[in-house]
């Protein structure tokens, strides 16, 4: 009577300890989750980036000011989206390779696991275990993938920022006009009275 109602009985020590992990791995997961998705957070970074606009109108990033703009300045700006552009398609290629290469390891990994199961339980603690091993490789290049999407995402952010001043920097610079730049009360002035 005691081995019926034992919460083990008659289970595979093997079944046993794979039920263990994938039960473990239930309780950390949301965890992991959140952190992942909590690395995201694209409304703070547009608010970063419109910031860095208005920055940069106020500036006198303009239109009717695009002829003041320093042509070298915006070669290279251009020669160093390209190259962002290069590297961010590179990564996002090697992301997407890790989670083929993952996929098309499923099938072998689990023969291989259960490959010699002396027991139906030996076999499904094999297959579990297997299995929670290939989760947590999609885990891996999620986090690898998230990774790469952060340090993308940086990097053209600080090439708008970098892009936003050089343009205007230098040619200041050029005519002799000075860093203090007049407060955009004028404009406000205008817009009020409209």
């Amino acid at each position: 009577m005691d081995n019926v109602t034992s919460p083990n009985a008659g289970i595979d020590t093997k079944l046993s300890e794979a039920l263990k992990h994938w039960s473990d791995y239930a309780s950390e997961s949301p965890q992991s989750l959140q952190a992942l998705f909590g690395s995201f957070n694209p409304l703070k970074d547009n608010v970063q980036i419109v910031q860095h606009m208005l920055q940069a109108l106020y500036l006198g990033w303009t239109p009717a000011s695009l002829g003041r703009m320093n042509p070298t300045a915006l070669t290279d700006a251009c020669r160093e989206l390209a190259e962002l552009q290069k590297a961010a398609q590179d990564k996002g290629t090697d992301c997407c390779q890790r989670f083929l290469n993952t996929t098309l390891s499923v099938g072998q990994q689990i023969a291989e696991s259960v490959q010699g199961a002396a027991s139906p339980q030996d076999f499904l603690g094999s297959y579990l275990d297997a299995s929670l091993g290939i989760l947590r490789q999609y885990e891996y290049n999620a986090r690898a993938q998230a990774t790469a999407f952060g340090q993308i995402q940086s990097a053209y952010r600080a090439w708008l920022q970098k892009t936003l001043e050089n343009l205007y920097a230098q040619p200041m610079a050029e005519t002799g006009a000075t860093s203090s730049l007049p407060a955009p009360t004028s404009t406000q002035d205008k817009s009020g009275s409209a």
